[in-house]
């Protein structure tokens, strides 16, 4: 038993820059940082070339979730991972950083009444987490362009555009321009409408995480405990007063409780906690701390569906050697041999944008939606759905790939989701995983924006600049009618892993769990921080806002208790 200022559950992107913030001030706090997880700092886990594959190649640092069977999508069970050990996600997606359109964040601080997260206050943070390396070759800056002022330069986490460009980013972008698909030189720029591309966070031949980036050095007044999964918050009356680990080791808080679990873990522990829906808690006997209806509800994602163009032999030796297992194993043993650097080679972001389509905006399922989310659909910067390209092979179809392979892969993902869905209770175990229901495309508006993206990434990939290098497209609807398509998409959809707003933030408890400042309704001295607590789902790759979460808490917490910003946290290689 041992009591600190302030506990924190759950390290992953948000917990990791939280718990930094807090114990870098010049108050100095006692932080405990309690993670589920191991480490993620292993040299093998940080090499860009498994950036696609690290999460499914390494159980030990994924939840390995699964939803329930998606009904309206053939019975498909959809891969829900999400990752376990100090810098959770981050240290096992795909690394790009994509921010959002500014309305989206004025939109937030809108539903919530609370300035903080609109689009001003949020350009500031970023500058505050990123520390972008900006170096672009000069035969691309015609495609990529950003304005070195409107990015951070010396905050925590290094963020890159790369040494070796993918050989076919030209041509990427002139397929673009064929199918009058506008260009945008910096899609970070708070308007992210058009083909452009965004850093990662890869940066001198290393993935770099929340882990890396903001705990390498942490104070003496910061504890870290792994493999320590809390299973109850602990209460006195109303008052969060710490929480129990599932080996029964109890921890005190005397300021604050802050779950950092993510939009699976959070609601799942709250409601084990006695905090969420009164009906749903009773029937697992789980006494009522706090009857809070829309704990596990409104789960929000980011579905997509994929194509693929199998290429000649000349075209991309990188996918080659990424679907090349025998390849890859032997150039991680000549790495730690000699020091070659195969697996560090670090290969470009990759070319992707929002766009919007007159088609989605002229159909009878836009015209059904509310006059409010009509308005907020239209405004200027907010896409109705996104390209990326240069993605690992997800579905072949019929086709069975060989090794030297070489493939062009690119993803349609439906963005604002009218859909919600749930995440319950299956027991009251907490290594029992809950029930996670996303409901994805059960909405007729994103089953319409599922269908008008494929649509627009077939004639995408159709486009006279890549014709030279197709053999043929493969993992593809049959044809262009919108049975086809649907058929496909129900067939072979996915989910980004943006799972969000499960705990969401709103101006009371009717419309939400949390306020603005992160505090749990109805009960004190607890707060949520992470990306459950989205009032909506911003159209980025959410890795971002995770990282804004952690600081806009920290921001908050410092002012409210008096702790005074501390030293800056430096970037470290």
């Amino acid at each position: 038993m041992a009591d600190y200022d302030f506990i924190i559950v759950g390290g992953g992107t948000s917990g990791c820059v939280l718990a930094s913030r807090l114990a870098n001030t010049c108050a100095a706090p006692t932080v405990l940082l309690l993670e589920a997880g191991g480490k993620t700092d292993d040299p093998s886990y940080l090499y860009p070339a498994d950036r696609f594959s690290l999460a499914f190649d390494e159980p030990s640092l994924n939840w390995q979730y699964k939803t329930e069977p998606q009904s309206q999508l053939k019975g498909q069970q959809i891969d829900y991972s999400r990752g376990k050990g100090l810098g959770g996600s981050s240290a096992i997606n795909f690394c790009a950083w994509l921010i959002g359109g500014e309305e989206e964040f004025n939109e937030w601080a809108r539903l919530v009444g609370d300035d903080a997260f609109d689009w001003k206050h949020t350009k500031e943070r970023l500058k505050k987490i990123e520390h972008c390396h900006q170096e672009i070759p000069a035969t691309y800056q015609k495609y990529v362009n950003p304005k070195v002022e409107d990015h951070g330069t010396a905050g925590a986490l290094h963020l890159a555009y790369g040494e070796n460009w993918e050989p076919n980013i030209v041509n990427t972008f002139q397929a673009a321009e064929q199918c009058n698909m506008p260009l945008n030189p910096d899609i970070n720029s708070g308007n992210p409408i058009g083909f452009g591309m965004a850093p990662a966070c890869i940066y001198d031949g290393r993935r770099h995480s929340a882990s890396s980036a903001y705990l390498s050095d942490h104070p003496p007044n910061m504890t870290i405990l792994l493999n320590s999964m809390v299973d109850k918050i602990l209460f006195s009356g109303s008052t969060a007063i710490g929480v129990r680990t599932t080996t029964g080791l109890k921890f005190y808080a005397r300021k604050e409780t802050i779950l950092c679990g993510g939009a699976i873990n959070s609601p799942q522990l709250l409601m084990l906690s006695g905090v969420g829906p009164s009906e749903a808690l009773r029937q697992h006997d789980i006494p009522v701390i706090q009857d809070l209806q829309q704990v596990g509800k409104n789960l929000q994602d980011h579905c997509f569906a994929a194509c693929t163009l199998l290429q000649k032999p000349w075209t991309n030796e990188r996918t080659a050697f990424e679907y090349n297992g025998e390849a890859k194993r032997a150039a991680k043993v000549k790495d730690k041999m000699d020091g070659t650097n195969t697996m560090s080679m670090t290969y470009s972001p990759v070319p992707m944008g929002w766009f919007k389509r007159d088609s989605i905006y002229d159909s009878s399922e836009f015209m059904a939606l509310s006059k409010a989310t009509q308005e907020f659909l239209l405004k200027p910067t907010v896409g109705l759905f996104e390209i990326s390209t240069h993605a690992p092979l997800l579905f072949k179809g019929d086709y069975s790939p060989q090794p030297n392979d070489r493939f062009f892969t690119a993803m349609a993902y439906v963005m604002n989701p009218q859909s919600t869905g749930t995440v319950l209770l299956s027991s009251t175990n907490p290594l029992t995983p809950p029930k996670i229901n996303p409901n994805f495309l059960s909405h007729s508006f994103d089953r319409r924006v599922a269908i008008e993206g494929m649509l627009q990434l077939m004639t995408f990939l159709e486009a006279p600049a890549f014709q030279e290098d197709t053999i043929k497209m493969i993992g593809c609807p049959k044809s262009r009618s919108e049975e086809d398509v649907w058929d496909y998409i129900s067939t072979n959809l996915g989910s980004s892993w943006h799972m969000s707003c499960t705990v969401k933030m709103g101006k009371t408890k009717d419309d939400g769990c949390v306020d603005s400042s992160f505090g749990v309704f109805g009960v004190n001295r607890l707060r949520v921080a992470d990306l459950s607590v989205l009032p909506l789902l911003p159209n980025n790759h959410t890795q971002s806002t995770a990282y804004l979460i952690g600081e806009t808490i920290a921001e908050k917490l410092v002012t409210e208790y008096g702790l005074q910003a501390g030293k800056v946290v430096s970037p470290r290689l």
